[in-house]
């Protein structure tokens, strides 16, 4: 089969596109023809060489979260040759970006009938992080009010929709070019961080940081006194900002969002997908050859949604 690997830890010019083995599934797995992906930021930070001590520290690895596809072959109860699935892989183990991947069956559920498979496949990773990030780490609920930082990225734009959802009164963060799509989503307020900043007259109970910008300092004097911050990965640029992500990570008010996988939430997703709820927005689709370029386009930003990765 086809993949993109890794040849070294490092920049997008190291992927490479080569035949290698398809995986064989044991029992409670499944092998799918992989259609589409996505990319993500935390695929940059394991393309980066992050997590090489679980990825291989010599080895070609392929990386990638997000898959969608059709069963080829199941050991799981769950699926048969020929249902269209969809799920998210962990980061640290990867293998999105390939045409054939194994999958665990109890962690997918089947392809929302309304979308594309590279719809369905720019949506797991998102849609579960910004849904336990809002409702359940940050127990979101009607009437609240929250705060989206970054809300038309990749997560922020679900976040938006599913805090919309739940009966929220939502600010939303973004730049100025795309304040438009931001209240298409149905922010109650946007905000343009290039020339604004975050209401002074209002406080907030929850904030959700989808950008990866933000500290407790930055936070403090916006929450509630029993508010809460909650990130999806701490703000580390050099190592001052390190420190400070280390003990900001002490304060009880703030709470780090680590996805974790799961067939009922991703089941809940895939309902409000199909009802319209839930609208995923392809930025941008790459073939798989063109892997490189979709990690370059990740990291120069300013784009709204997801970049999609066409694996036919």
């Amino acid at each position: 089969m086809r993949a993109a690997v890794l040849a070294h830890y490092g920049s997008p010019d190291q992927f490479v596109i080569k035949a290698v083995d398809t995986p064989k599934p044991e029992e409670g797995q499944v092998l799918i023809r992989n259609r589409a992906s996505s990319v993500n930021p935390v695929d940059v930070v394991v393309r980066k060489g992050a997590f090489r001590l679980v990825t291989g520290l010599f080895n070609e690895p392929i990386i990638g979260c997000d898959y969608c596809g059709t069963v080829v072959r199941s050991r799981s109860s769950r699926f048969k040759a020929g249902d269209e699935v969809f799920g998210v892989l962990s980061p640290a183990d990867g293998h999105a970006y390939a045409e054939f991947v194994v999958i665990d069956g109890a962690t997918a559920v089947l392809k929302p009938a309304n979308l594309s498979f590279t719809e369905a496949a720019i949506t797991p990773l998102t849609a579960l992080t910004a849904w336990q990030s809002l409702v359940v780490a940050g127990g979101l609920k009607a009437g609240d009010h929250v705060l989206i930082n970054g809300c038309t990225g990749g997560v922020g734009y679900m976040a938006v929709q599913i805090a919309k959802y739940v009966g929220a009164i939502v600010t939303g963060t973004c730049r100025g070019a795309h304040m438009a799509f931001a209240r298409e989503l149905g922010c109650d307020t946007v905000v343009n961080y290039e020339s604004e900043s975050i209401p002074t007259d209002k406080r907030y109970p929850l904030i959700f940081d989808a950008a990866g910008r933000m500290t407790w300092s930055d936070t403090e004097a916006s929450l509630t006194d029993e508010g809460l911050l909650v990130i999806i990965r701490p703000h580390v640029d050099n190592l001052s900002s390190a420190v400070t992500a280390a003990v900001d990570l002490t304060w009880p008010r703030m709470k780090l969002v680590i996805l974790q996988a799961n067939a009922p939430e991703l089941a809940m997703v895939k309902g409000l997908l199909e009802r319209r709820i839930l609208k995923p927005h392809v930025a941008q689709t790459f073939l798989l050859e063109e892997i490189g370029l979709a990690h370059r386009r990740l990291e120069e930003g300013g784009f709204v949604g997801k970049l999609a990765i066409a694996i036919d």
